[in-house]
């Protein structure tokens, strides 16, 4: 994680990219209805809770934690966490940060729902941020639903402020967006809403599938180059993986058995031609490509030299990695329009 967070360059960065990504980024709140547009801004987001929906409590890997009045400041510690509050309408006074497109923990998909002050972001995220960057934020609750956050530090968390986390039978950076999803929302005092924004992305998805009839009985995959060197392919259950299989793509035949029990599998350069498939979808390619290019194993594979080869630029492979109702739109908007361009390309 980057060890330093600058906050204030914020705003020119947001200028910048709200030009480049603005149709992307509207895409994604318009799928998600208007929710982002109505709720209150940091300090006042009591307001906003639905009929008795305090007191409540959430049961978790480390118990339970009851909060009984709507909260005013909400501090996100888990990663995509934030995305679901704002697409909730509500903007968190603090954000995590991780290692990717941006400095600050808010992604170009999300950008647009921010209101009022900017959120405070927490580096280090997902190894050992700062708690006291935390207790200076002076949450009322704490969202930390993902993250891998053990018995120790949750004590740390809930000494300052109620904390949720997620429930004890899911396996940390492994939860079903859905179930995050109206957890936060429960915890927030929204609980109808978050089942409605889950409802509104997973018509989306269907409906985009629907809209989509060349993409049934395809294959493809997803990879990324990993810091020793080989590659990992995601399995159809993983995060990066399951909008693929949702718009009717299937694994590659060659990785079909090997995917059982696991997330990704792991790729050595003699074993590329596991990858043959119809699309090849490469998080973060333009890092990787220099080392790619320079491989016959991989420049010769048919689906490389015959265009089937999607570059991801790292702004969708982060959004890819968090499925929630804000990234879900964003990174289906970019898969359709790219898988696309190159049908007609070929």
């Amino acid at each position: 994680m980057k060890p330093e967070v600058a906050v204030n360059p914020m705003l020119s960065r947001r200028a910048m990219l709200s030009v480049t990504f603005a149709t992307a980024a509207g895409f994604a709140l318009a799928a998600c209805g208007d929710s982002a547009k109505d709720e209150s801004t940091p300090g006042t987001e009591g307001a906003h809770a639905e009929a008795n929906a305090f007191p409540v409590t959430i049961d978790h890997k480390f118990g339970s934690t009851t909060i009984g009045q709507a909260p005013s400041r909400i501090a996100a510690v888990g990663i995509g966490d934030a995305d679901v509050l704002l697409s909730l309408g509500l903007t968190p006074v603090l954000v995590p940060v991780w290692k990717g497109s941006t400095d600050d923990g808010i992604g170009v998909w999300a950008d647009s729902a921010v209101q009022g002050a900017e959120p405070t972001p927490l580096a280090n995220a997902t190894t050992d941020f700062d708690i006291e960057t935390i207790v200076a934020a002076a949450p009322d609750l704490i969202i930390a639903v993902n993250n891998a956050i053990d018995e120790d530090l949750y004590k740390q968390l809930s000494a300052i402020a109620p904390t949720v986390l997620h429930a004890a039978d899911q396996t940390d950076w492994v939860l079903p967006w859905q179930e995050v999803t109206t957890r936060i929302g429960t915890a927030v005092g929204v609980p109808a809403q978050a089942k409605q924004e889950v409802q509104e992305v997973e018509d989306l998805i269907v409906r985009t599938r629907a809209e989509n009839p060349q993409f049934e009985g395809k294959t493809a995959a997803l990879v990324i180059r990993w810091s020793d060197g080989n590659l990992r392919a995601f399995s159809p259950e993983a995060a990066r993986a399951q909008l693929l299989t949702q718009l009717g793509f299937t694994a590659p035949a060659a990785l079909k058995d090997r995917f059982t029990g696991k997330l990704n599998y792991e790729i050595s350069a003699e074993n590329y031609d596991l990858l043959e498939c119809d699309y090849l979808l490469f998080d973060n390619y333009e890092k990787a490509r220099p080392e790619m290019e320079t491989q016959p194993a991989f420049t010769n594979l048919n689906v490389v030299k015959t265009g089937g080869l999607i570059s991801l630029d790292p702004i969708v492979s982060d959004a890819v990695s968090m499925p929630n109702p804000l990234t879900i739109p964003f990174v289906l908007e970019d898969f359709v329009a790219k898988i696309n361009q190159t049908i007609a390309g070929r």
